[in-house]
């Protein structure tokens, strides 16, 4: 199993690494590491694309509170609430045990949460778009939607409308 970079400092190990193998493969000017020499400056290639991309180094902050805030493998109350007019309210309402938390795609900020509902056994995924007129609040465990006022929660971000 091989391990791919996931900091900036990581991308700049591998970047610097790969930059020695080249060199030693021109110095070397053996034919016969051809494929391998060509394979190095494609990961270089793509390593110094990732550690140039800004949208991959922004800050996330709401997803880094949730993740700061959120512990994983407790139960939890999750409400999502759309307010943008072609979704008419659209609320999303989860009780269950939460198993993982990670990352929307790369420009946005957000989370997708991977939760075992209280009833069923298989995971189901629920993600949370900020800047998308939708508003996220997670509450420590099985609080019914009606009756969360007295329960303070672990997460609230209001999204504007």
């Amino acid at each position: 199993m091989s391990t791919y970079p996931q900091t900036r400092e990581e991308y700049r190990a591998a970047i610097m690494f790969q930059i020695y193998q080249l060199v030693q493969a021109v110095e070397a000017d053996d034919p016969g590491e051809h494929n391998n020499t060509q394979w190095i400056a494609r990961n270089l290639h793509n390593d110094v694309r990732e550690y140039f991309c800004a949208d991959r180094w922004r800050p996330r902050p709401i997803y880094d509170g949730i993740r700061a805030l959120v512990p994983l493998d407790t139960p939890l109350s999750l409400l999502i609430t759309y307010h943008r007019e072609h979704d008419n309210g659209n609320v999303q309402f989860v009780q269950g045990r939460l198993l993982e938390i990670s990352t929307v795609y790369q420009p946005r900020d957000g989370a997708t949460f991977k939760i075992i509902p209280k009833g069923c056994r298989n995971p189901r995924t629920y993600s949370y778009h900020a800047g998308w007129g939708a508003s996220l609040t997670i509450w420590p465990g099985h609080v019914p939607q009606s009756g969360a006022q007295g329960v303070k929660p672990l997460y609230d971000h209001e999204g504007p409308r």
